[in-house]
């Protein structure tokens, strides 16, 4: 399996264009339409169809059927993208801080997120990515410290 992703073009879109191109038949493509195409793809955020043509390429069509490439992306741009999709869409705050956690990479837990808050609202010194947590989560912690 091979899954390819571009991003979406839609303005303000933050969306991509994920599709599976390990067995396309480069030689004899389907025919869909006129239209050669291997694949027909939405957005993973604003849903808007895409058509893969043979060369691999990516397009969009607009109301007036005019043509336009998309452009390639790397499918771990595609993978980061989801977990900020994750982090922005989770109401509970602890899920929450743990998908930011996740998010940024950190080795933190949701306890030592709470434990750092309280030693830098008592003016102790926390590191520059515990500071990160802390200013990027306040409203999940206060929160959290609240129940």
């Amino acid at each position: 399996m091979s899954l390819e992703a571009h991003k979406c073009n839609v303005k303000g879109c933050k969306g991509f264009i994920v599709f599976e191109n390990a067995d396309f038949d480069i030689s004899n493509p389907p025919t869909v339409n006129g239209m050669y195409e291997f694949d027909n793809p939405s957005c993973t955020e604003c849903g808007k169809e895409y058509k893969v043509v043979p060369h691999y390429v990516v397009i969009g069509i607009d109301g007036n059927g005019d043509i336009e490439q998309v452009k390639s992306a790397c499918i771990t741009q595609w993978e980061r993208r989801e977990k900020e999709r994750k982090f922005e869409d989770e109401t509970d705050p602890y899920e929450k801080i743990k998908k930011f956690i996740q998010l940024r990479e950190y080795t933190y837990d949701p306890e030592m997120i709470l434990a750092g808050y309280s030693k830098y609202e008592n003016g102790y010194y926390v590191s520059s990515s515990m500071r990160d947590c802390i200013e990027n989560l306040e409203n999940e912690i206060q929160s959290l410290k609240s129940l």
